[in-house]
């Protein structure tokens, strides 16, 4: 094995095992596709269409509304429809901002503990060669956003 495949694969087991630690040790407050919708729109100053979450999130028309419809029956989320479109706004309630801050703290505090085995300028170090390997990537063709990928949680092309 080549020394540049050892060492993305040694990259590929780490993002693995990060993901997983932020799964084992973050917030366990929400159902499927929740967190990541409640987090955009938290971001969003509480408020976004849903052809913008669409886009921003990576989720297929159907799924997305399902999530909403979870997390506005679950109190986190209202749904109005928008005159005129096949649209609607998803606004967070005031349970779901407090959730969306306390999920955002929570995923803050694992971050630190992960890269507390790292100085200062080890972290920065990292930034710059992650986003050396991400910017090389891209110039390869690949992409980070999930339109040119796999449909989230479905394993099917996008149509």
């Amino acid at each position: 094995m080549s020394q540049s495949t050892k060492t993305l694969k040694q990259l590929r087991k780490a993002a693995k095992l990060v993901n997983r630690t932020f799964h084992k040790e973050g917030p366990k407050s929400y159902k499927k596709g929740q967190g990541a919708l409640l987090k955009v729109l938290s971001v969003a100053d509480g408020e976004m269409s849903s052809t913008d979450l669409v886009e921003r999130l990576g989720f297929d028309r159907r799924y997305l509304k399902d999530v909403v419809r979870k997390s506005v029956r679950a109190g986190f989320a209202t749904m109005e429809d928008i005159p005129d479109q096949r649209a609607y706004t998803v606004r967070l309630t005031e349970e779901g901002k407090a959730l969306a801050e306390k999920r955002c703290a929570a995923q803050a505090e694992v971050a630190e503990r992960i890269l507390s085995a790292l100085t200062p300028e080890e972290v920065d170090q990292l930034n710059a060669l992650t986003e050396k390997v991400i910017l090389q990537c891209k110039d390869m063709g690949a992409h980070g956003d999930r339109k040119h990928g796999r449909c989230h949680r479905h394993g099917k092309g996008r149509r």
